[in-house]
């Protein structure tokens, strides 16, 4: 670490909970000791955390039901290529009368 400045290896040192005698470090610990000791600031942090995992798993769920619903389209798919029956298909797959012709149009255009 020769190419690192001073108070950089001391922050550094400060953020893998070594103790250090920089002067700026040692303000910086100051402010996270206090910034600790208020409720209000935890209970911020907390409220920010809590909706950001509730963020995470909605982006998750969405996400799976998007796989699902392709899913569902590549089946329909295949079976228009199969030359099944719409009314089956919209049974199997839980497709819409709306998204099957969706699909068919596509198929279409892309021939």
């Amino acid at each position: 670490m020769g190419d690192v400045s001073p108070e950089l290896k001391a922050f550094l040192d400060y953020v893998m909970g070594k103790k250090t005698k920089d002067p700026y470090v040692q303000k910086l610990d100051a402010a996270v000791r206090e910034a600790k000791k208020n409720r209000e600031w935890r209970h911020e942090y907390m409220t920010l955390l809590m909706r950001d995992m509730e963020n995470i798993e909605k982006g998750r769920e969405e996400g799976r039901e998007e796989g699902r619903r392709e899913n569902r389209r590549q089946i329909a798919k295949k079976m228009l290529e199969e030359k099944i029956d719409a009314g089956i298909i919209i049974k199997v797959t839980g497709l819409t009368e709306k998204e099957l012709k969706q699909i068919e149009k596509d198929m279409l255009i892309s021939l």
